[in-house]
């Protein structure tokens, strides 16, 4: 089974909520040896969390997959890695997507769809949780994923006269 590392960073640790983005780059080895990495993907969601943003990348990231792999994810959401090394989805479906005090699962939806699409596909799904290789890297380029021009291009255009006393 070909083996994928996804790296996630969210921009909002928790238990903040709001609007935030979230990173990830998929990596895997090629069978002649190359390692492959994926452009990053950079996603923005409104009133999210950490956790709902670390969900909705990895449910894009596992998409992506056209066959069964085993699938590692990094992320620095605690929660998200030890409810899938715990595989607490596949006990919240059998409860009707209830967690143990009898209240609904939060981000449900996407936890069944996670749980769902690895069925349908066979993929296998662990964790990994703290800071990753990624990580810095990522939440020093997320804000500027979306920039639509050099913040210096108007500077160069005018001429700067310097004044001195």
């Amino acid at each position: 089974m070909k083996q994928v590392d996804i790296y996630i960073t969210a921009g909002i640790r928790a238990p903040a909520r709001g609007n935030g983005r979230v990173m990830y780059i998929m990596r895997t080895k090629r069978s002649n040896g190359t390692i492959y990495e994926s452009l990053p993907s950079v996603a923005e969601l409104d009133e999210a969390t950490e956790n709902r943003l670390v969900l909705a990348a990895l449910w894009d990231a596992l998409q992506r997959l056209n066959y069964a792999c085993a699938v590692t994810v990094y992320t620095e959401s605690i929660y998200i890695g030890r409810a899938i090394n715990s595989r607490w989805p596949e006990k919240w479906e059998k409860d009707g997507w209830k967690n143990a005090k009898g209240k609904e699962v939060k981000d449900s939806i996407l936890w069944c769809r996670i749980h769902h699409l690895l069925e349908e596909t066979g993929s296998v799904l662990a964790a990994e949780t703290g800071p990753h290789e990624y990580s810095g890297w990522m939440r020093w380029h997320m804000p500027l994923a979306d920039a639509y021009k050099d913040i210096f291009s108007e500077v160069r255009e005018r001429r700067v006269c310097l004044v001195h006393d």
